[in-house]
């Protein structure tokens, strides 16, 4: 049933959040107010037990720092947002493309906003570990044109090519830029248990 479908769900990824979680050096959590990272930190936070850290980057006044705002209040952590500018990104690109090692521009644009996150946490505080709601959404299907597919098996096997060539693109980037900055990333929802099960999901 449904019912069972969700509870496995979620006591999976709770175990997969919670298997990442034993270590003693100090970790932090990338929100950017959607439903993936929102979702990781929300289990960090109710496993760990106390305030933790979480940080979010966007341009002045972005959605993503207005509802990573709002996540951060409902789980209480303590929240960190780092403004940046158009100009800061635009000089970073050059930088980025050294670090992640690809011209891909989706990627590109995408690593931005991580590589400068990164380097912010890094040296501005002691965090060594960042969790990530990387993965979710070649795992679910979350990606806009998902809801062309014509069909369900079709759309089970686009999840299962995203996953098997993530390490081209979402894993390369956020790897890199993290790792690029001296910091460890992980990756909950690519949890092995979680993705086996979750893509057996009709």
């Amino acid at each position: 049933s449904e019912v069972i479908l969700f509870s496995n769900l979620y006591n999976l990824l709770y175990k997969a959040v919670k298997k990442r979680l034993g270590m003693e050096r100090e970790f932090g959590v990338l929100l950017s107010g959607g439903l993936d990272s929102s979702l990781i930190a929300s289990l960090v936070s109710r496993i760990w037990e106390k305030p933790i850290r979480t940080f979010s980057i966007g341009l002045k006044d972005s959605p993503d720092l207005f509802y990573a705002r709002k996540v951060a209040k409902f789980i209480g952590s303590e929240h960190t947002e780092v403004e940046i500018t158009e100009k800061e990104m635009l000089d970073s690109i050059e930088r980025v493309i050294y670090q992640i090692e690809t011209f891909d521009i989706t990627t590109i644009r995408a690593s931005i906003p991580m590589f400068l996150l990164s380097k912010y946490i890094s040296k501005n505080t002691n965090i060594k570990v960042i969790f990530s709601g990387e993965g979710s959404d070649e795992v679910a299907g979350g990606y806009l044109y998902f809801h062309k597919s014509p069909s369900e098996k079709e759309f089970h096997h686009e999840c299962c090519r995203l996953v098997k060539d993530l390490y081209y693109f979402d894993c390369l980037r956020s790897d890199k830029t993290v790792s690029g900055n001296g910091l460890e990333v992980r990756c909950p929802f690519l949890d092995k248990e979680f993705l086996e099960y979750y893509l057996s999901v009709p």
